[in-house]
C-alpha cells in the first residue's frame, strides 16, 4: 500500500473510533419475566412495569381486552400494540428518574376490576420482557370493594329520598333556606308536540340537585301517555346527568292533566338556556322544550 493510502486508512480508523466514543452507550439491562396482580380496591398501589427504549415489553392478561379503550400518551412510545389479551410496549425515550407513565385499558366482560391501570417506570439494570397481569376477577376482595361502592351509592340515594312532600324536602336539606321560591322558565314549544299540551314550566334549585317541573295535558282523542325517558341538554349541546324522572299521575288518560318532575345535576344552575326532552314508554310520542330563566 502506498504511503498516502496508508495515511488515509489510519485517519478513517481514528475518525470511526472517535465517533464511537462520542456516542452515548445505551445501558444494558437484564430482561426479567414477572407476574403482577391488579388491585381489588382503589386505594391499593398501582402495579409498576419496568420498561426501556430498545426493549419490547409484553403484558399478558388473563381476560380479553377492549382494545379501543386503551388510554396512554402515545407520543411517548415507539411501539404500542393492543391485542386480544396482550399489550406490547416500547418507550420512545428513556424515562426519567421517578417518572411514571400511566396506561389504562378496560376489559370486555363485566367482571371486576373493570379496567387495568399500570404505571410504567425505568430501572437502571432491569427491564420487564414479559409480565403476566393477574386480574383476580371476582375475588372476595373485588366483590367486597364493589359492595362498598354500591353501599355508598345507596346511602346517598336514601338521603335524597328520605321523607316525602315539601316537609321531607326541607328536612332532608334538599331545599335550603332562602331559596324555596320557584324559578319561572320561559319555554319555546315546537309545533309537533305529539298530542300533548304544556301549560307551565318552573325550576327549583336545591342543595344537591335541581328540579324541572313541567305541567302536561294529554289532548282529547289521544292514546294514554306514560313517561318513559327524560333527557336534559345544556346550551352547548352536552348532556346533563338526569337523576330521576317522575310523573303524577303515572299515566295520563285522554284529556287528563299531570305534572312531570325531572331531577338533574346541571353545572350551571338555571343561568343558561337548556332543553328538556320527555318521551313516552313506546318512544313514539316525545316533546322537546327549549327553556331559559326569565
Amino acid at each position: 500500500m502506498s504511503q498516502p493510502a496508508t495515511r488515509l486508512a489510519v485517519a478513517l480508523c481514528m475518525l470511526v473510533a472517535v465517533s464511537a466514543t462520542a456516542q452515548p452507550q445505551r445501558p444494558v439491562r437484564q430482561r426479567q419475566e414477572r407476574r403482577v396482580s391488579l388491585p381489588a380496591n382503589p386505594g391499593e398501589p398501582v402495579p409498576e412495569v419496568r420498561v426501556a427504549t430498545g426493549y419490547l415489553t409484553t403484558l399478558m392478561f388473563n381476560a380479553p381486552l377492549e382494545r379501543d379503550s386503551l388510554e396512554a400518551d402515545r407520543t411517548r412510545f415507539r411501539w404500542m400494540d393492543a391485542g386480544e389479551r396482550t399489550l406490547i410496549l416500547e418507550p420512545a425515550a428513556e424515562l426519567g428518574s421517578g417518572e411514571r407513565l400511566v396506561v389504562k385499558v378496560r376489559f370486555r366482560d363485566k367482571a371486576l376490576p373493570a379496567q387495568a391501570v399500570l404505571a410504567l417506570v425505568a430501572h437502571p439494570t432491569e427491564v420487564d420482557g414479559t409480565v403476566e397481569v393477574d386480574r383476580r376477577a371476582n375475588t372476595s376482595e373485588a366483590l367486597l370493594a364493589a359492595l362498598a361502592q354500591k353501599s355508598a351509592e345507596l346511602e346517598e340515594l336514601k338521603v335524597r329520598c328520605e321523607g316525602g312532600g315539601p316537609a321531607g324536602l326541607v328536612l332532608s336539606g334538599w331545599l335550603p333556606e332562602g331559596r324555596m321560591l320557584p324559578i319561572v322558565l320561559t319555554m319555546t314549544v315546537p309545533s309537533d308536540i305529539s298530542g300533548l299540551e304544556v301549560n307551565r314550566v318552573v325550576g327549583y334549585v336545591g342543595t344537591f340537585s335541581e328540579l324541572v317541573v313541567v305541567g302536561l295535558r294529554n289532548l282529547p282523542g289521544q292514546k294514554p301517555w306514560r313517561l318513559g325517558q327524560t333527557r336534559i341538554t345544556g346550551s352547548g349541546g352536552s348532556p346533563v346527568k338526569v337523576l330521576s324522572g317522575q310523573m303524577k299521575p303515572a299515566e295520563l288518560a285522554p284529556g287528563e292533566e299531570g305534572v312531570v318532575a325531572v331531577e338533574a345535576k346541571p353545572p350551571w344552575g338555571f343561568s343558561q338556556s337548556f332543553s328538556v326532552e320527555l318521551m313516552d314508554v313506546s318512544g313514539q310520542r316525545r316533546i322537546f322544550l327549549h327553556l331559559m330563566k326569565e
